[in-house]
């Protein structure tokens, strides 16, 4: 198959189709956005959504994904990969601790990353 080929994709349940594309190159070091919900089994805390930060100069930086926590079976989050937003709100001129303090001021997030 050419690298000029288009493959549409469409989930097995058929009720949602994903954009034609041409290759899956066009992900590397994009954002994405996904809609998590913390689970008690990891706790309280950030960890309750299966992600593990640590500050870094480009923003909060994903240092671990748990194991079966939401974030794993997203299948999405890689360590290293940047959060950019957290529900809309950009992370640029915020602490770390004020983006930490926002993530566990409620039970489910939406989080915009950068991947590495």
């Amino acid at each position: 198959m050419s690298s000029s080929s288009h493959v549409g994709l469409i989930y097995p349940e058929g009720s949602h189709s994903l954009r034609t594309m041409e290759d899956d190159s066009s992900f590397l070091g994009a954002n994405y956005t996904l809609h998590l919900q913390r689970s008690k089994g990891y706790g309280d805390g950030v960890r309750g959504y299966g992600i593990q930060f640590e500050p870094r100069d480009a923003g909060p930086t994903v240092s671990m994904v748990f194991k079966d926590g939401e974030a794993f079976r997203s299948g999405l989050i890689q360590a290293g990969d940047v959060l950019k937003e957290v529900n809309d709100t950009p992370c640029g001129g915020r602490s770390f601790m004020q983006i930490m303090d926002e993530i566990v001021a409620t039970d489910s997030c939406s989080f915009t990353f950068a991947s590495k």
